[in-house]
């Protein structure tokens, strides 16, 4: 899956550019209690983007194990659907979500479109053969799969951070309305 392979690290690099100069720089989503959901959101992208940043990669996914990859997929549109429906609220006492921002979602959006029809163009074939699970890296450069297991560890500690920071967060009464008496869920 090089075309899938070569898509994912250009929606990897996007996506440490919006974590880093949005979420962290910008409006430091993980201190404000009003993105509290907005944070929980994100840290179901951690794993998802962990387990598609080690498997586009270096496996050969057949049968019953395609569709896992397709469900991982489909999983990945909720959840960006659903962080599109919260970050307007989230960010209403930060000044809104920026422009760049906004841009940067509908890029990453047409590439993760992309990623699907690589996905399906490549390895489309796989859903039909037995069931297994097969080492077999794409063919792109060494270092390329090497670079993309580093961010699969880097995204997964930043959805652990993502989940934490929501954790703590939930102790703290929002600022815009809304829960007067919050508690932390254990």
């Amino acid at each position: 899956m090089e075309v899938a392979t070569y898509i994912l690290f250009g929606l990897g690099c996007l996506g440490a550019t919006d974590i880093a100069l949005y979420h962290s720089f910008s409006h430091g989503i993980r201190s404000h209690p009003d993105s509290r959901a907005e944070l929980v959101v994100h840290s179901l992208r951690g794993p998802t983007y962990a387990t598609l940043f080690l498997v586009i990669p270096n496996l050969v996914l057949q049968g019953f194990y395609f569709w896992c990859l397709l469900a991982l997929l489909a999983f990945d549109v909720v959840i960006s659907i659903v962080d599109f429906a919260l970050e307007r609220e989230s960010r209403r006492l930060l000044g809104g979500l920026p422009s760049g921002e906004y841009v940067l979602h509908i890029i990453i959006a047409m590439l993760f479109g992309g990623l699907v029809t690589a996905v399906c163009l490549e390895a489309g074939v796989w859903r039909s053969l037995p069931a297994q699970i097969a080492y077999a890296p794409a063919a792109v450069p060494d270092v390329l799969r090497l670079v993309m297991a580093v961010m699969a560890l880097l995204v997964l500690i930043s959805g652990i951070q993502d989940a934490i920071a929501a954790r703590k967060l939930y102790a703290v009464p929002l600022r815009g309305g809304g829960d007067e008496n919050p508690t932390i869920v254990n």
